[in-house]
């Protein structure tokens, strides 16, 4: 093995765009162009709404696609990957943020960001420690029934304010019976 090799085996280690950069080819450089022109398109009202799902101010979800997207396109190994936040984890922010902050929005956004840079630091370490082995152990069950369940949650946060029912956020279990009791009777949610 040359020395050549094992400075760039090394540097492809720690910066994995250095393996895709060295084989780019400058006309896909325009079709790159319009697949990120794209993916903004996509991106910025998507952010938007997790945002608001998660309680934030809309630039917080702009700022997370921002930042997710930089860092991943410094640390990861894909140059087709898009990497971002999700409904699943503006989800979890809301559920568990909105209790430790007991109604004071500065403190929530506060704990929110906190909660955010945690997850990069402990992101951080299991890449330098190649800890993504650990995820071919959940079980593929595990992974369906965690989107069902957020699909259930955001389908009933969503769906008073989409039939015309006040009342915002309602519980899964009594919500749905409640939902389709006052929505043929035009009620108010308590």
């Amino acid at each position: 093995m040359t020395d050549s090799n094992t400075s760039r085996s090394g540097l492809t280690r720690y910066f994995p765009p250095a393996q895709w950069l060295a084989g780019y080819r400058a006309p896909w450089l325009r079709g790159d162009i319009v697949a990120g022109v794209t993916l903004a398109a996509y991106a910025i009202p998507v952010s938007l709404a997790y945002a608001g799902l998660a309680g934030l101010p809309p630039q917080v979800g702009v700022y997370g696609y921002l930042l997710g997207g930089l860092g991943y396109a410094l640390l990861g190994s894909s140059r087709q990957l898009a990497i971002g936040p999700t409904s699943a984890i503006s989800l979890m922010i809301a559920g568990t943020v909105g209790e430790m902050a007991g109604g004071d929005a500065q403190r929530y956004a506060e704990i929110a960001s906190l909660a955010g840079f945690t997850v990069a630091a402990l992101c951080l370490i299991a890449w330098l420690l190649r800890l993504s082995a650990l995820v071919k152990l959940i079980s593929d069950s595990v992974l369906v029934g965690f989107k069902a369940g957020a699909g259930l949650t955001i389908a009933m946060t969503q769906l008073p304010s989409l039939l015309g029912v006040s009342g915002g956020v309602i519980p899964i279990s009594p919500g749905l019976c409640k939902l389709c009791g006052c929505y043929t009777r035009r009620c108010e949610l308590p």
